[in-house]
């Protein structure tokens, strides 16, 4: 469920927003639903490199590959399409991280915190 959400949110977002809100979407999902902590990279991942992977593929599909196609001997890269791979993967590792970063937030505000008086100094 919580890829879903992330992948939808941050596919409507990135219409109106800058394409950094792919690093938003997954940290405040994943801090406010409970997931494990591989979960939570995985589901930040897969809910931003999927989308970013299909709409890619669908920009290089209604312009006939030219614009992927130049972009990537930019980058000196063989094809378009290995293009849309590298920033699928690039974009899944900021999600990844970012929703890493959102359940490690959410399990610091969940353990409770020693008593002052158990503390030894």
């Amino acid at each position: 469920m919580n890829f879903l959400i992330v992948a939808i949110l941050s596919a409507i977002l990135q219409i109106f927003t800058p394409w950094w809100v792919i690093a938003i979407v997954p940290f405040v999902i994943l801090l406010w639903r409970p997931a494990t902590s591989p979960g939570a990279f995985w589901t930040g991942f897969g809910g931003i490199a999927v989308p970013w992977l299909i709409y890619g593929y669908y920009q290089h599909f209604i312009s006939d590959g030219a614009l992927s196609d130049r972009v990537a001997k930019i980058f000196m890269l063989p094809s378009g399409l290995l293009l849309l791979l590298v920033t699928a993967m690039i974009s899944g590792l900021v999600g990844g991280f970012s929703g890493l970063s959102g359940y490690w937030v959410r399990q610091i505000f969940r353990r409770n915190p020693i008593p002052l008086s158990a503390r030894t100094s």
